[in-house]
């Protein structure tokens, strides 16, 4: 089972491995694509190469 927060409705939806539609393992992260009870597919990214990216991305904006 899975926490997720569908961002279209901002509620949190406790979700099944069944809805899990892809994953993905890029070089910085790994994308998960999941189903919501709603019918939405949301992508969720995780990893630390990933959230260190992000974090330069808004260090540099600054």
């Amino acid at each position: 089972m899975f926490l997720i927060r569908c961002p279209i409705t901002g509620t949190d939806e406790l979700v099944a491995e069944s809805s899990i539609v892809a994953v993905t393992n890029h070089p910085t992260h790994i994308a998960m694509t999941i189903r919501c009870p709603q019918g939405h597919q949301h992508v969720y990214r995780t990893g630390r190469r990933w959230d260190s990216a992000r974090r330069a991305e808004e260090l540099v904006g600054a």
